[in-house]
């Protein structure tokens, strides 16, 4: 799935972490270290696969119990995003492969 952060949402990169303003919905969040480090994750590779793969790996290494609670954590953490507007979601990119 393709994920982008959504038009609606004005950032940046804080001493305390990543601050969200959704200009839409006037919802401000302030991320924490791994959150931020999700955030930045969604915004230069767009995947919802690829981030939690290279935070558990970042995180955990080898250690595989570890491994699946940190890409649980990551889903369920993107999901929250998608779900309140903050990131955006689809399946255009499959699509786009399947007709190549």
């Amino acid at each position: 799935m393709s994920l982008r952060i959504s038009d609606a949402v004005v950032w940046q990169e804080t001493a305390d972490g990543i601050s969200l303003y959704h200009t839409e919905t006037g919802d401000f969040r302030t991320l924490n270290e791994t959150g931020s480090r999700i955030w930045m994750l969604v915004a230069s590779d767009g995947e919802r696969e690829p981030v939690g793969t290279k935070l558990s790996h970042e995180f955990a290494g080898t250690h595989t119990g570890m491994l699946r609670r940190i890409l649980t954590d990551v889903d369920e953490f993107i999901g929250s995003m998608v779900e309140n507007g903050f990131i955006e979601e689809s399946a255009q990119e499959i699509a786009e492969e399947a007709r190549a």
